[in-house]
């Protein structure tokens, strides 16, 4: 049986106000992504994404204070996906195994990839501070949960900061080389030399 009322109104109202705010951020993000692929993150404003979104400006404060608050959101999406492990919309990688750090860093790399166009992999490329700084935190987070415990005495803090940076510098040279090898090969190669 169907709602009516008022009740029934209200429901169906934040339905719409939910696709709506979906659509928008979609296109903001869209946009985003299309402004990346020819220039560099600095060089991108929010005017430039309200004009390519086709929206108003207080549409597009309503949803991101500023670029960098757009960025994380992008960033904080593709992490929160890789802590959930493979689902239906691995289109690319619905075979991947994520049952280990190896395979968890495969799928990060898989998303860095293909996700928002690969702005994501060019930022860490570029070194672009507020986004490296960001997806440093998280790389800790995943590292803290999931990697060997350090041999020794050795801090775990100093452990998981030595593997965040180099797995930074992994997806740096990977990007540089054009991401040519696969996110499993290149995964593996890192847990290798890390925890060989």
């Amino acid at each position: 049986m169907e709602d009516t009322g008022q009740n029934g109104e209200t429901v169906r109202n934040e339905t719409k106000l939910d696709r709506r705010q979906k659509k928008t951020r979609h296109a903001i993000y869209a946009a985003f992504e299309e402004l990346m692929a020819q220039m560099h993150y600095r060089q991108v404003t929010v005017a430039q994404v309200i004009d390519r979104a086709d929206i108003g400006r207080s549409t597009f404060y309503a949803h991101f204070e500023t670029k960098d608050e757009l960025l994380e959101d992008m960033c904080r999406e593709m992490f929160d996906h890789i802590f959930e492990g493979v689902n239906e919309y691995c289109v690319t990688h619905a075979e991947l195994r994520t049952v280990d750090l190896r395979g968890k860093l495969a799928h990060l790399l898989y998303h860095l990839r293909d996700s928002h166009s690969g702005v994501c992999g060019k930022l860490v490329r570029e070194g672009e501070p507020h986004f490296t700084a960001y997806f440093e935190r998280q790389l800790g987070v995943l590292f803290e949960k999931e990697m060997p415990s350090p041999p020794g005495q050795t801090p775990e803090t100093l452990a998981t900061g030595v593997a965040v940076a180099a797995f930074s510098r992994t997806v740096a040279w990977w990007f540089a080389h054009d991401a040519a090898h696969s996110p499993e090969d290149v995964a593996r190669w890192f847990t290798n030399l890390m925890w060989r």
